[in-house]
């Protein structure tokens, strides 16, 4: 009914198969020993229900199995093995030997195959389980001996199989063994235990745990690495199904698409997640060795992962957030006479004057105060947050307006984007604010070093900010604010799409909301004509933009314009900012601060491109670095 068999690859797919069984028949302790990476030897044994002496042959024999009663169960399997190939399989390429001791059976009978016919049947002695040993995997199929790697890589692929199974099932007791000794071991627990034996070198505290049932009864569980606690390859990603670790492209896409604003190029998250969905909901049957599965709705398992994961890597920002809280110095001494700031809305150069140390700045603050003074550095809020990160003169490397950004028209209007708001208003608001007598924080601004990194000391906790990173941040976040479409631009020469059948099918689903982004769009026939496109998106390469729309093709949640150009604003904002090298003033310092700082005093953790922005040491760090504490 099924029509598929069982291949047995390399000694890696036979301890798989045969570990499975073990799980199968119930089995709470299960033993893997190798020799020569199981290109001589392989023994499987186990505590669990065990094989009756009637069924000993049988087990043997091409598609019986004891694991199916009706054709409908195929429906709904619930075991890991199912289709009673395995054994038969490897009997027939290699010298297999099978104890059991079944439950209620006076004792343990033996089985032994050679090229998959029976040489010998008896009765034996071993407590209740079964054993299986395998020995001279391919003796009688030599052109698939040759292809077999070296022992130490074979060794490495069972490895791997048997850190997949306990990873699935972490309550298991298992060990794998070769001459040289035990290779791995688990004596059960929880999947956090589990993690810790298979990645020993993993600090678990930098795993955030992951556990959310969606609205279409989809489940997902399991740990997810911190943002800042990658790998340069995948290979520490694990995707269980039901109890069985599979490789599935619509959960790793979820995952990635959750990560996407944090991580830097060429590091990967690393998790293992464990999604639970209705038997009947999964097709287990895809690949031969079961490797794969295929969902009846991938959009709801996609939307599920990608939301549970998207929940936790958040919920750890707001645990963790870098803050200055703002002060209440309401009673506090003014320092310095206020200054009113007064100047020509052209004379930009003259908004920024850096003074000497000790003068007043134009917010009623005193420039270079030291630390022993006792006194803060203090803020104007609203001037600050107002007035803008930096002016363009010194904000980054000259760059041409069209370059900046692509989505204004106007060169003025691309300028104010970046150097906040118009001059005039900085003046107002300058002069508007010189009566202020509250900061943004109560720390110190201790300087700049390296000409790239910006030292802040507050509360017994140092903060080194990447100047690059902040101001990055800063312009980003002033971009998508403003990425709410109110035109569209009708193309000289329409937009003639041609899509494959998915394609179209998602691209006439979301049709309406793209229409309601500012895009007109007609299907004729079988191509979609787009006329006319958002402002936003007049200067992108339209195919980079169906490339980020069909990114979201299994995502059911809402399409959003931010999404779709978010990848052209990361690139702006960081040509546009700051870069590493170039000297600041204390002003300087402080407005890019001010700008950095949210209305809550939150120092956001990652430039928009994943970088981190912000390291943080408390004094006990410190003390430990240089011994003063243990």
């Amino acid at each position: 009914m099924i029509s598929a068999g069982e291949v047995v690859e390399r000694p890696a797919s036979v301890v798989k198969e045969l570990v499975e069984n073990s799980i199968d028949a119930g089995a709470t302790e299960i033993s893997v020993v190798i020799e020569e990476g199981g290109i001589r030897r392989i023994t499987v044994s186990d505590n669990g229900t065990g094989v009756l002496s009637d069924d000993m042959r049988a087990a043997f024999l091409p598609h019986a199995t004891s694991k199916l009663a009706e054709i409908v169960d195929l429906d709904t399997v619930s075991t890991l093995g199912f289709r009673g190939e395995a054994l038969a399989s490897i009997a027939s390429v290699s010298e297999v030997t099978m104890i059991s001791h079944a439950d209620g059976a006076p004792a343990a009978n033996r089985i032994v195959l050679s090229a998959g016919k029976v040489t010998e049947e008896c009765v034996d002695s071993r407590a209740k389980g079964t054993s299986v040993t395998v020995e001279n995997l391919f003796f009688n199929t030599p052109a698939r001996l040759k292809f077999l790697k070296k022992p130490s890589v074979e060794q490495g692929y069972i490895v791997d199989a048997v850190e997949k199974i306990v990873l699935s099932d972490p309550s298991l007791r298992i060990s794998l063994s070769n001459e040289k000794g035990v290779l791995l071991e688990h004596a059960g627990g929880d999947l956090a235990s589990a993690m810790a034996a298979v990645y020993p070198a993993l600090d678990m505290k930098r795993f955030l745990k992951v556990d959310r049932l969606s609205s279409s009864g989809v489940r997902v569980r399991g740990y997810i690495s911190e943002v800042d606690n990658t790998a340069p390859t995948r290979s520490r990603q694990t995707v269980i199904v039901n109890g069985r670790p599979v490789s599935v492209d619509t959960v790793s896409a979820a995952v990635d698409k959750a990560y996407r604003d944090y991580l830097v190029k060429r590091t990967y998250p690393m998790y293992v997640l464990d999604i639970l969905v209705p038997f009947e909901d999964v097709d287990v049957n895809v690949h031969p060795a079961k490797a794969e599965v295929r969902f009846r709705n991938k959009n709801a398992v996609f939307g599920a992962v990608f939301r549970a994961v998207e929940e936790a890597l958040k919920s750890s920002f707001s645990e963790r957030e870098h803050a200055f809280e703002p002060a209440d110095n309401s009673d506090a001494a003014p320092i310095g006479d206020p200054v009113r700031y007064e100047q020509t809305a052209m004379d930009t150069a003259a908004m920024y004057p850096f003074e000497e140390e000790g003068s007043v700045s134009p917010y009623g603050t005193v420039v270079g105060v030291s630390r022993g003074s006792g006194r803060d550095v203090p803020f104007d809020i609203s001037s600050l947050r107002n007035a803008g990160a930096v002016r363009a003169g010194w904000a980054h490397d000259q760059v041409s307006d069209s370059s900046i950004s692509p989505y204004a028209t106007d060169g003025a209007v691309t300028r104010d984007i970046y150097s906040g708001a118009v001059a005039s208003e900085i003046d107002e608001d300058l002069a508007n604010s010189s009566n202020g007598r509250f900061r943004l924080f109560d720390g110190t601004i201790v300087g700049q070093i390296f000409d790239t990194y910006l030292i802040v000391e507050r509360a017994n906790v140092v903060y080194i900010i990447d100047q690059h990173a902040a101001h990055e941040r800063i312009l980003y976040d002033k971009l998508m604010k403003q990425l709410d479409p109110e035109y569209a631009q009708t193309l000289l020469i329409p937009h003639k799409l041609r899509l494959s059948g998915e394609e179209g099918e998602y691209f006439e689903k979301v049709m309406p909301a793209l229409n309601g982004m500012g895009f007109v769009i007609e299907k004729k026939s079988s191509s979609f004509i787009v006329y006319a496109v958002p402002e936003l998106v007049v200067r992108m390469d339209f195919e980079r933009f169906l490339s980020e729309l069909f990114l979201h093709m299994l995502d059911d949640g809402e399409l959003k314009l931010s999404d779709l150009v978010k990848e052209n604003v990361c690139r702006d904002a960081c040509r546009a900012a700051i870069k590493g090298g170039e000297h600041l003033s204390k002003i300087q310092i402080e407005q890019v601060l001010s700008n950095f700082i949210d209305e809550k005093g939150v120092l956001p953790q990652k430039c928009p491109h994943g970088r981190p922005a912000v390291v943080a040491l408390t004094r006990r760090d410190l003390e430990k670095m240089f011994l003063r504490i243990v």
